[in-house]
């Protein structure tokens, strides 16, 4: 009886291992398939551009880029987050020395160009991701009250590996890097 009490507690026992193992397997599926809809985007409203994420990166140029937001951008004729308004001025009194050190905020003229009065020209400023390495200095210099803010960093899902611990996330300080869930295809612009 002894015996069988024993062999019966090891079948038992047996099945409970068993079964916790198989509820564990599919839990840990499921969860990874909850996270393969899931993706890290940076929060416009707490990052400060604090330069972590061209450094904190896996990628050795970085998957996070700078992002013009046409809706929110004034197309104006002296940029802070184009010029280095405190750069010593041109001839024409325009400040010479540009605030992206990639030369990656690249503006062309909007409409007509007026040679009387350069304040009457407007321009559209487009960031060039290959040359942009998400060192978010045109960010800063685009937040109020000098910008608009419509400049924001963004990561790009065309680069980004998908870690699983995305290293941009635990460098933040500002904790703006955030996994959200998406249903479908990840998105590519952060609304």
């Amino acid at each position: 009886m002894n015996e069988r009490s024993t062999r019966r507690q090891f079948i038992d026992s047996s099945f409970r291992i068993l079964g916790f193992a198989g509820i564990g397997g599919a839990a840990g599926l499921l969860t990874r398939r909850a996270s393969g809809d899931a993706v890290y985007q940076v929060d416009p409203f707490k990052c400060t551009a604090c330069d972590l994420c061209r450094t904190s990166c896996v990628l050795s140029l970085s998957a996070v880029k700078a992002v013009n937001d046409f809706d929110k951008c004034g197309y104006c004729m002296l940029c802070p987050a184009y010029m280095d308004v405190m750069s010593q001025p041109d001839e024409k009194g325009i400040p010479a020395g540009k605030v992206c050190p990639q030369d990656a905020l690249k503006r062309r003229v909007v409409g007509r160009v007026d040679p009387d009065d350069p304040n009457n020209n407007y321009y559209e400023y487009v960031v060039d991701e290959a040359r942009c390495d998400g060192c978010g200095k045109c960010v800063k210099a685009c937040k109020p009250p000098a910008g608009n803010g419509s400049l924001r960093l963004e990561i790009r899902y065309a680069r980004c590996v998908e870690c699983n611990e995305c290293a941009i996330q635990i460098a933040c300080p500002d904790r703006a890097i955030v996994r959200v869930s998406t249903p479908g295809m990840a998105p590519t612009k952060l609304t």
